[in-house]
């Protein structure tokens, strides 16, 4: 890792950003740093890229930047300029470098945002083949995943002295770096899940989820538990991700303010504020919201 990119990193985590975040930073710096050095192998630094290194590299990611030597898909392409956007701005802005050499660039074509969430039929379907296993802890998992929004690693962070259920409301109390903690609020589904698990626990664990070798469950274990069902019920986008989606577009279909759904899905600004531009992926519509479009115009 470079001196310059050191200090980027540190900016980083002063600012509050997540270890997923910062490691997606780190690893867009990996292959733009690989591609310099390959492409000039006298360079000390790749912070000191040029306006036409930049334009070079875009080319190389539209011709082989992909997997298997393929071009980069519009998504990646996306992405890598963002971060390097972001990466050598932050470099001009401490004077490290006379100026950002992204920002000339001609950005690439912004990539067609799919919806990633399940219908209504699909999420019944999961959660029955899931009660249908009978494991209270599993259920549990994925109402608190699909009905509260939650990111895999909040779900595994949570903490019982963070929870707080009684018979007519209930929350969890989600901790993040920087500003973004949040309370979430949890429905009835969510709160008779969560207590039918805990009244079966006897260990010790201070935390909402465990497993049999550990006491705090590991999102890899959250990760394979999801890829299990989607194996079994075939549902192909079926990932903890779109069990997050599910709930932010589903939200925003009971035409819930986009302020009010920013805040539950944990989407802020650096100064805490609801970044409704982060959510306005819920407004999407997906096959089913244009079906029921279709079909509410429809004369029969």
């Amino acid at each position: 890792m470079s001196q310059l990119f050191e200090k980027f990193i540190q900016h980083l985590q002063e600012s509050g950003l997540n270890d997923r975040t910062i490691q997606n930073y780190k690893a867009t710096w990996s292959k733009f740093w690989k591609w310099m050095l390959e492409t000039d192998t006298d360079l000390d630094d790749p912070g000191l890229a040029t306006q036409k290194d930049i334009a070079d590299y875009k080319r190389y990611m539209l011709d082989f930047g992909g997997r298997g030597g393929r071009p980069a898909k519009p998504s990646t392409m996306q992405l890598t300029f963002v971060h390097l956007n972001a990466i050598f701005n932050y470099f001009a802005s401490q004077n490290l470098i006379p100026d950002n050499p992204v920002g000339p660039v001609k950005k690439p074509p912004v990539a067609r945002r799919t919806p990633k969430w399940l219908s209504r039929n699909e999420q019944n379907t999961f959660l029955r083949e899931v009660r249908k296993d009978g494991s209270k802890r599993d259920f549990a998992i994925v109402v608190t995943l699909l009905r509260a929004g939650l990111r895999v690693h909040e779900l595994c962070e949570m903490m019982k002295t963070e929870l707080s259920i009684n018979p007519r409301s209930g929350s969890v109390y989600i901790r993040g770096k920087g500003y973004k903690d949040r309370e979430v609020p949890l429905n009835a589904e969510v709160r008779s899940a969560l207590e039918s698990y805990l009244a079966d626990r006897t260990d010790d664990s201070p935390y909402v989820f465990v497993s049999q070798r550990s006491k705090r469950l590991a999102v890899r274990a959250v990760q394979h538990l999801v890829e299990k069902y989607r194996r079994r019920i075939r549902i192909e986008h079926l990932t903890c991700h779109a069990l997050r989606h599910s709930f932010g577009h589903d939200l925003v279909v009971s035409k819930i303010d986009l302020q009010q759904v920013a805040t539950l899905m944990g989407h802020f600004k650096e100064d805490g504020t609801p970044n409704i531009q982060m959510t306005m992926i819920y407004t999407t519509p997906g096959v089913e919201d244009l079906t029921a479009a279709v079909e509410s115009i429809s004369w029969t």
